[in-house]
């Protein structure tokens, strides 16, 4: 029986038009009915409920007009009309659900190198070790929203006006942006949550509104037990070593963006898989360490006017 069929069946059952045998097929239907092991909203219980105990007054006081005892058989009319809406609510429910969770990904950073991630719209995350991010597969027409539900990333977000892009953290605090690069530090075993600026502007904000607006070389920390927010210039980071033994370009790549915070192009994938042996220190400059990597493989690289973006061509 189609659900169209289905619904003209119980309305005539409400009506009473429907034949003896029609009238079985319904009651007998209806007492093999359990939707008990269906999860439902709160919400959704309530407003069925509702709309049960009403349908059921109004049956009672039609019955009281005419005199006529409230039977089993008018509850159960009412009932079956009323599960036939909840059956076909779960079902669209369930399947929208199922949709929704489909296009949800989730990443847990298990290795100690960041990890990165193209999304959709073009924009690159590079998450940190044990970091995880919530995200969709495609994004919605008129916003882009991901969580950092833990750890640090680093994001380099595709300029679109009309798609605001967010980023929601377990701490309550959202960070919007428009087009920009910025870095998120948010660990739920910490109490300060922490934002930093390269390039662009942003908006951080929580449930009780704007707690600033940061732009190029800003940093904010916030206290997630007190609520205050600090601003400042980002602070010069501790010199850090590293060293690659026949890492891939790509890997060397991953980990210079993460580092410095800056953007390095490929003008062949193909270069991606040049083989690099060498050890760095974060006290030399991105343009040094990439001379340095260039004239291994007989490369080449030109960089953006403000030293943020790199080509690396032959």
């Amino acid at each position: 029986m189609t659900e169209e069929q289905a619904k003209e069946l119980l309305q005539k059952y409400l009506d009473q038009q429907a034949s003896p045998n029609e009238q079985k097929k319904v009651e007998e239907w209806y007492a093999t009915l359990h939707v008990k092991d269906v999860a439902i909203p709160a919400d959704r219980k309530a407003a069925i409920g509702a709309q049960m105990f009403a349908q059921l007054q109004i049956a009672m006081r039609k019955q009281s007009k005419s005199g006529k005892v409230f039977k089993l058989q008018s509850f159960i009319r009412i009932a079956a009309a009323v599960f036939l809406i909840l059956t076909i609510g779960i079902s669209f429910w369930k399947l929208n659900t199922k949709v929704a969770s489909e296009n949800q990904l989730t990443v847990v950073n298990g290795s100690k190198q960041q990890k990165r991630i193209t999304l959709s719209d073009g924009s690159v995350v590079l998450l940190g070790p044990s970091a995880k991010l919530c995200y969709s597969k495609v994004f919605a027409s008129n916003s882009r929203q991901i969580e950092l539900k833990e750890g640090e990333a680093f994001f380099d977000i595709a300029h679109q006006e009309k798609r605001p892009f967010t980023v929601h953290t377990d701490a309550g605090v959202d960070i919007k942006v428009l087009g920009t690069s910025f870095k998120v530090k948010s660990y739920q075993a910490h109490k300060q949550l922490e934002v930093a600026v390269v390039t662009g502007k942003v908006a951080v904000s929580n449930r009780k509104g704007n707690l600033g607006t940061l732009v190029k070389d800003e940093f904010l920390t916030y206290n997630k037990n007190n609520g205050r927010t600090a601003i400042s210039k980002i602070k010069a980071l501790a010199f850090i070593e590293f060293a690659f033994d026949g890492a891939s370009l790509d890997q060397v790549i991953a980990k210079l963006q993460y580092v410095y915070s800056i953007k390095i192009l490929l003008k062949d994938n193909a270069l991606g898989k040049l083989k690099t042996t060498a050890s760095f220190s974060s006290k030399q400059l991105p343009e040094e360490i990439l001379d340095i990597i260039c004239s291994l493989h007989h490369l080449r690289f030109s960089e953006s006017k403000n030293h943020k973006t790199f080509n690396i061509y032959k």
